[in-house]
């Protein structure tokens, strides 16, 4: 091999080496940033393995307590939760969350509870299982408990035993349907509107439902939804689950008192557990519960609710581990390939450095020869 072109393939050689020596490097960080991913991924996955949920006490089985998912209905249904509690949900102002069925209920009634009830169907009259005279007799007893309370007495000779000098009515606007009118007392042939004087919330159940009872049984037990022309035949509280009544009266009376409001999507917001749950835990949204002995709603937390429980969420860790099982895979294949690629690299850069040296051999013996020549 002639000096000039040892000296050219010395100089390739060199090229190549350091070529070489850059596509190893930009290599070694590759598989350096797949580590840094395989860590950071590795940290998320043991986070993703300690994901929680909330569940809510729904029954038993035997000793056993059953506990499901929570949601806006569960924790605001009719005896869903099985410790017997009466939840209701709210916002940081004390505001109750209610659905919007149960705000056009509302503002239906203006106040009324009985037309709040009708608007959802029911009704709390309690008189369609017995017989005429005994309604009539419910009636009396109904009415003479409201003007008790509100201090209201007739003389003896007016209000005998049995109320037989008082006769109970009711006064319809036309189509003699239930709330469409008002109920009247009639004595000694002088009729009077029963209009309500009290200032008590007790007060206030004793009329309501002595009306309830009233316009039923003198009304044709139908009732005309506000702008429908259609009539229906409301559920009687004989009709109902016992209670139910009453757990209708404690969110009338919640929202009456501490003011509603709904979410304008339902289906994004009260209906998905995902984003009941999240607000829940955010403190956006509170619990409060009906204490029997305050006669009021009283706050409750998630921690402090045995009611509530937070427990391991099985199906969430299920799908993390699939993700990270996926992922994992995907860079350890990518590690297996830069593996392979330093060692090509690794086996061609020791090939050119033998190369190397033995062409840079030769070339240092033709200059000693050159300068042996010219000495």
């Amino acid at each position: 091999m002639g000096m000039a072109a040892g000296q050219a393939r010395l100089l390739s050689i060199t090229a190549r080496l350091s070529d070489n020596e850059a596509s190893g490097q930009a290599l070694s960080y590759s598989k350096q940033r797949l580590a840094d991913e395989t860590e950071q991924l590795n940290t998320e996955y043991l986070a993703a393995l300690s994901a929680t949920k909330l569940t809510v006490l729904t029954g038993f089985n035997g000793t056993i307590a059953n506990y499901s998912d929570i949601s806006y209905n569960l924790m605001t249904g009719y005896n869903t939760v099985a410790c017997g509690r009466q939840y209701i949900v709210t916002n940081a102002k004390g505001k109750i969350l209610v659905t919007d069925k149960q705000a056009k209920a509302f503002e239906a009634g203006n106040g009324d509870f009985n037309i709040f009830l009708a608007e959802l169907g029911y009704t709390q009259a309690d008189i369609d299982d017995i017989s005429d005279d005994e309604a009539q007799t419910k009636i009396h007893e109904a009415w003479d408990k409201y003007f008790t309370s509100v201090g209201i007495n007739f003389d003896d000779e007016e209000h005998e035993e049995g109320n037989a000098e008082i006769q109970y009515g009711y006064q319809s606007f036309g189509d003699n349907k239930l709330y469409n009118g008002y109920p009247t007392y009639t004595i000694n042939g002088e009729t009077k509107a029963i209009n309500y004087e009290g200032t008590t919330q007790e007060q206030r159940e004793l009329y309501d439902y002595a009306v309830a009872i009233t316009t039923q049984f003198y009304g044709d037990g139908t009732y005309n939804p506000k702008d429908s022309a259609a009539t229906i035949a409301l559920q009687t509280a004989n009709d109902v689950e016992s209670g139910y009544i009453s757990y209708l009266r404690n969110i009338f009376n919640k929202m009456a008192s501490a003011g509603y409001y709904t979410e304008q999507n339902e289906n994004d917001t009260i209906k998905d557990d995902a984003w009941f749950e999240q607000q829940i835990r955010e403190g956006k949204l509170l619990l409060q519960y009906y204490s029997a002995t305050d006669k009021s709603f009283v706050s409750t937390t998630v921690s402090d609710d045995d009611a509530i429980q937070e427990v391991e969420d099985e199906r969430e860790i299920a799908l993390v581990e699939a993700k990270y099982n996926q992922e994992i895979a995907s860079l350890e294949k990518k590690d297996q390939n830069i593996d392979l690629e330093l060692k090509k690299i690794d086996t061609e850069h020791n090939a050119l450095q033998t190369e190397y040296e033995s062409v840079k051999n030769v070339v240092d013996k033709n200059v000693e020869k050159s300068f042996s020549m010219f000495s």
